[in-house]
Parts: C-alpha cells; sequence; structure tokens
C-alpha cells in the first residue's frame, strides 16, 4: 500500500498556496494602503489556519512577502490593537483565544444599525455627510450599515425588543433621554456625538466646544466686542457644550467688557427668518457671529446683507460644521469644516473591533476641527 503522507507540522510561517496573488496585490493597491491591504491578508490567513507558528524573523519574512520591514512591522502593530498577535522579543506569536473566537464568528451576517432621531430631521446633515464613506468603510470589512429615523415610539420600541445577535447599534443624534434608555439596556450600542452624563458607552465625537471657544478667540482678537452664537434651539449634549465654551470664552478675554449673547432658533423657515431679521436690525456696533450648523449660514449671510451690514465689517460670519456646498457664498467666511473622514475612520474601527472581539473597545474620542478659509 502507499504511505500516506504525515499531517505536516506548524512550520511558523504562511504557506506557499496562501500568498496573495500579484494581480489582486496590485488591483487592491489602487484603493488601499499597503499596510492596510497586508493586514487584511493576515486577518484572512489566520481565519483559513493558514499562518502557522513559529512566525519568521521580519527581514526574512519581509522578503518572502515581498514588502518592506517598515510596511510588515506596521502591519504587524495593526494586528497587535487588534489582538490578533502578541510581540515578544522574541517574535511574532498567534494570540490563540483571539483567533478561537473570530473564526466561530467569521460566517455570521454582521450589521452597525445606526438609530438618528426624527425630530432632529433638519439637524441630520453632518450624520448623512458620514453615512456613505462609512457604509463603504463597512462594506469593505464585510460589515452592513443600515440606518433608520426614529420617533421617540420607535425608540422605546427598539430599546424592549431583545438584542440581536452579531448587531451593533450606533446612535447619532439622539436625546439624552433616549441615550440612557438604550445604554440601560446593555445591547451592545456606540455613539456618534455627545454622550449624556453618566453614559459609559464608547463614543468618537467631534469637538464642537473646542471649535467654538477658538472662534471666539478668533473674532476677539479681530477687535469684536459684541458677539453672537445662533445655534438650533434643542437640548442636546454637544450644544450644551458648545454654550459653555462661548461664554467661558467672552469671560476669559482680558479686554473687558464683552458682550456675549446667545441666539436659538428653530430650523422652520418661519422661525429662521424672525431670529435673522431681529438679528440684523438690532445690529447698532461692529459685531462677531458665530453660526453653528444647521442653522443655514447663507440666511444669516444674505439677512445681514440686506439690511445694508456689510461682510467683515462691520459685521464677521464664521461657520461652524457647515458642508461644503453651504459656504459657496460672494463674501469668502472662516470656517471650521467637519472632519468627516476622520470620525468615519473611528467609527469603523470601533465596529470591526467589536465584530473581531465580540467586545466593545473602551473608545473615547473627540476629533478636532481645525480653522480654513472658504473660495
Amino acid at each position: 500500500m502507499k504511505r500516506a503522507r504525515d499531517t505536516p507540522k506548524s512550520t511558523g510561517r504562511i504557506e506557499k498556496d496562501a500568498a496573495p496573488p500579484a494581480n489582486d496585490f496590485a488591483l487592491d493597491y489602487l484603493l488601499r494602503s499597503k499596510v492596510a491591504q497586508l493586514a487584511d491578508y493576515f486577518r484572512k490567513s489566520i481565519q483559513q489556519g493558514k499562518l502557522l507558528e513559529p512566525m519568521p524573523g521580519t527581514r526574512l519574512w519581509s522578503r518572502q512577502l515581498g514588502v518592506s520591514r517598515r510596511t510588515l512591522n506596521a502591519a504587524i502593530q495593526e494586528l497587535k490593537r487588534e489582538g490578533w498577535f502578541t510581540v515578544h522579543r522574541r517574535g511574532v506569536r498567534l494570540t490563540s483565544q483571539r483567533v478561537t473566537r473570530r473564526a466561530g464568528r467569521s460566517n455570521a451576517p454582521r450589521r452597525v444599525r445606526m438609530l438618528l432621531f426624527g425630530a432632529y430631521r433638519m439637524h441630520l446633515n453632518h450624520n448623512f455627510e458620514a453615512l456613505s464613506p462609512l457604509r463603504e468603510q463597512l462594506r469593505l470589512r464585510g460589515i452592513e450599515l443600515s440606518w433608520e429615523i426614529c420617533t421617540p415610539a420607535r425608540l422605546r420600541e427598539i430599546a424592549r425588543q431583545p438584542a440581536v445577535e452579531h448587531e451593533l447599534l450606533l446612535l447619532a443624534s439622539l436625546p439624552l433621554v433616549y441615550q440612557r434608555l438604550l445604554a440601560e439596556t446593555n445591547k451592545p450600542a456606540y455613539v456618534y456625538g455627545g454622550v449624556a452624563p453618566g453614559i459609559t458607552l464608547p463614543f468618537v465625537n467631534v469637538d464642537q466646544a473646542g471649535a467654538v471657544h477658538h472662534a471666539t478667540f478668533q473674532l476677539l482678537q479681530h477687535g469684536f466686542r459684541e458677539l453672537a452664537l445662533i445655534h438650533m434651539d434643542v437640548d442636546a449634549v454637544g450644544i450644551r457644550g458648545a454654550l459653555a465654551a462661548f461664554q467661558t470664552a467672552c469671560a476669559e478675554w482680558p479686554r473687558q467688557p464683552i458682550v456675549a449673547q446667545l441666539v436659538p432658533t428653530a430650523l422652520d423657515r418661519a422661525s429662521l427668518l424672525t431670529t435673522v431679521r431681529r438679528l440684523a436690525q438690532s445690529m447698532r456696533e461692529p459685531k462677531g457671529y458665530i453660526v453653528v450648523a444647521p442653522v443655514p449660514v447663507g440666511m444669516v449671510v444674505t439677512a445681514l446683507l440686506h439690511h445694508g451690514i456689510k461682510i467683515p465689517r462691520p459685521a464677521e460670519v464664521v461657520a461652524l460644521f457647515h458642508p461644503a456646498e453651504a459656504l459657496k457664498l460672494y463674501s469668502p467666511l472662516t470656517y471650521y469644516p467637519l472632519p468627516v473622514s476622520k470620525a468615519v475612520k473611528e467609527l469603523t474601527s470601533v465596529a470591526v473591533q467589536f465584530f473581531d472581539t465580540g467586545q466593545l473597545p473602551l473608545v473615547r474620542k473627540t476629533i478636532l476641527s481645525e480653522i480654513a478659509r472658504s473660495d
């Protein structure tokens, strides 16, 4: 009889038939970095049982893979952060518990479910701006993204429903009471935006308060002694922080007195028109205006111009987190763009880590926005 082959031992290397085809690598390179590409290759090799211990040294391993040692080390560090690898002085090893959990979940459909509040419909632009790139980034990692604009009754119904396996809730633009309600269900969830006090959910947030604080100082440095912060009239964590930052910056300015005016407004057309007309009609001294999205900055600018008030003197307008299309005005404005790409990267990272490990990472990330000038 022909002697059967012995079962091969783990050799600590990637089997030759697991090597990525050159054509596939060339195609992926157009879309993704070499590090991300190599990290994906490692993940798939681990899932398929083709990456074996002991690992080669990085010098030999980089030659086998046809990449630089710098690229290899960066990919190793990425998988170390995700829990796939442990790195010792003697080399790289697989994290066996991590591999077991991942292998057990690899064939299950995975979904991120974004929940938005229907009463904030006109406040959802920044969420929709992130929706398409977030969906694409999650799709590349085998994760579906769905979204729903919810009424209060619908949010209470979702809170009562049992948790869905392999589903992660993304809470975006939810009032504090519904953040707390969903957090108390212990369903896997994280927040895009400000988190209510006492809630320990992971979150990714844009530093709106920091941008308001910086914009206030910019206007004060330009010599304005009267400032107005125009914002949506809603009780939200982000708005609270922005109002506090504005008032603190005005109070800290060494050359007093500073007149700091808070201008809340609803977003229906009649309310907006009433608000901007009053602002323009009441202006007597040079004044700086900070307009926080979703209050339309174009309406503020045109109201000032309609009443014969020139920009940037005697009035200067600073826009916060408005989409680029809203800033295409005749007179360029100073603005703080919403850092969508950074937010999407962090939101994607949380979801990937959750589905890979079965646990939510303790991410509490606040992203800064940098001052810019519209064309």
